[in-house]
């Protein structure tokens, strides 16, 4: 397959196209910029909720409000950006830059200048405010560009775990390097006041940014053919692809659609892939590792500050530490993602990670006759145990995920790797937007004091309770959603197989009896209803 992003006369792509032609290192390291960028939502991730009530005085139920608010905006967004991105090559710009890069030409640059915001002191509050709402806004598209890469640039799969694989390690490189530094930054700038948080965060706005544009420069993507003209099935009404019907107000002579119209697509689009019955199992996965995730990250800082006593600093090393740690642990995954699969790395990891989390409940509740170096080294040396399972929940969640572009397109005949990239991303930020407000709720309920340098003993117990109960219940349902899973590597194969002889002309009346099953029972819907003779894309074609 050809990986160029510019305009190519409309064709089919033969298996061997598809599946063999490996990406240059280039490829696969210009994707691992958008990992390296998140030297900036780390920042905000460990630092946003504690600077903004320590330093600005915001209150706590205030902060988690804001926070979750531009969440919120972030998932409403979400798949207004990946229906976008998929039909970019509807213009010049898209035909020009690529349908996905065409997205980043507009998110990079904002991005930068509204996370800048976050961090000046003494604005009102409505200003940072809208500053996090724009924020989570323009990271949302970012975010659904990297999430449909691994899909987009390659249907290998050795190489869409490569391309996860060098994710995971630049993400991990990142953190650490933010954490290392921060560590010596905190040293020579001091801990106590936020021109030292502000002086960090530009230094990682400037570095997240460039490392972004560099990202710009050497992705690729599918070039323009029948699978990636998303643009011609939102205007089909009947079960033959390129009719047209619907109002004739909504839909114009060159075959656009109207406002009406369009927002119904967009809405359409984003319910309809809940029909896919692989993708609904697999989200089980994802929402679970990403909320036990989001729970530990947002609670992080006040467990080692106000239960376990320690200073900003361990926070800092500790998980530079640890992702350090989660560099090795990657290849380790990768090979054993590779021949157990995405389910059984999963429960491997989050078996893992549910023994870690009740250490850490122990450890916090004799916090207080323990020495702190004590301390320090158990709570780092939990974390390592601690990042090792999450390696290998994330890695195995994140090959999954590569897979499920290609059961939408057994569907739709098309490639919308983009809708599926901001579904993910929107159903995150809902959930994470749902445990910011709980946790801010809570930790008020229980006599959170903003600004002070130690808490009442019953927030101090429900810092531990939230921090080791929560993960735990979230990730135990990740493992039940495990075993829902059909799509393996050798079911993988078999689909693309099976794409590949329609994308040649082969009839649907030919197919095996193997291959009908297996689709059905990764759609969810009659094998004849499948390779668009559906409505999934567009509400008003039947099939």
């Amino acid at each position: 397959m050809s990986q160029s992003s510019s305009h190519t006369p409309r064709g089919r792509r033969s298996a061997a196209e598809t599946t063999v032609t490996p990406l240059p290192w280039k490829a696969k390291l210009g994707y691992s910029t958008f990992s390296l960028s998140y030297v900036m939502q780390t920042m905000i991730v460990t630092w946003q909720m504690f600077y903004f009530t320590t330093f600005l005085n915001v209150p706590m139920a205030v902060t988690a409000v804001l926070i979750a608010t531009g969440k919120i905006v972030a998932s409403v967004i979400g798949p207004v950006w990946g229906y976008i991105s998929d039909r970019m090559y509807r213009n010049a710009l898209g035909r020009k830059f690529g349908r996905r890069r065409s997205i980043l030409i507009f998110a990079i640059p904002a991005n930068f200048v509204f996370y800048l915001l976050l961090w000046i002191p003494d604005l009102p509050i409505p200003v940072y405010f809208f500053a996090n709402l724009l924020y989570w806004a323009f990271f949302a598209g970012i975010t659904t560009v990297q999430y449909g890469l691994p899909s987009e640039m390659t249907e290998n799969p050795t190489q869409r775990a490569q391309l996860v694989g060098v994710n995971q390690i630049a993400g991990a490189i990142g953190g650490t390097f933010l954490s290392v530094l921060n560590v010596y930054l905190f040293t020579i700038w001091g801990k106590d006041n936020w021109e030292s948080y502000f002086n960090m965060a530009l230094l990682y706005g400037i570095i997240g940014t460039a490392v972004l544009l560099l990202g710009f420069l050497s992705i690729q993507e599918r070039p323009f053919d029948e699978s990636t003209n998303v643009s011609d099935a939102d205007v089909s009404g009947d079960g033959d692809a390129g009719a047209n019907a619907g109002s004739t107000d909504n839909v114009g002579a060159n075959g656009r659609l109207g406002f009406g119209r369009r927002l119904v697509s967009v809405v359409w689009n984003f319910l309809s892939v809940l029909k896919v019955k692989e993708f609904r199992n697999y989200l089980g996965l994802y929402l679970s590792e990403e909320c036990f995730r989001t729970v530990r990250g947002t609670l992080n800082t006040y467990f080692v500050i106000f239960v376990l006593l320690l200073d900003p600093q361990t926070v800092s090393l500790a998980t530079g530490v640890n992702l350090l740690f989660g560099i090795a642990c990657v290849g380790f995954f990768m090979w054993v993602t590779a021949r157990i699969g995405g389910p059984r790395a999963y429960r491997l990891g989050g078996f893992e990670v549910i023994g870690v989390f009740l250490a850490m409940f122990v450890l916090a509740m004799n916090a207080g006759s323990l020495p702190t170096g004590t301390r320090a080294v158990l709570y780092i040396g939990l974390g390592l145990f601690m990042n090792f399972g999450i390696t290998g929940v994330v890695n195995a969640t994140q090959y999954t995920y590569t897979f499920i572009p290609d059961v939408d397109e057994i569907i739709t005949s098309k490639r919308r790797e983009g809708q599926y990239a901001a579904i993910n991303s929107t159903i995150d930020d809902i959930f994470s937007s749902a445990e910011t407000i709980v946790i801010g709720l809570v930790l008020e309920a229980t006599g959170f004091v903003e600004g002070a340098q130690s808490q009442p003993p019953q927030t101090v117990f429900a810092l531990a309770c939230l921090f080791s109960f929560a993960p735990i219940a979230i990730c135990v349902i990740g493992i039940v959603f495990t075993y829902r899973l059909k799509l393996n590597r050798e079911n993988h194969e078999l689909l693309l197989a099976e794409i590949a002889r329609l994308r040649e002309g082969g009839s649907m009346a030919d197919v095996t009896d193997e291959t009908r099953a297996l689709v059905e029972s990764l759609t969810g819907m009659p094998y004849e209803r499948c390779w668009g003779h559906n409505n999934v894309i567009n509400v008003a074609r039947r099939g």
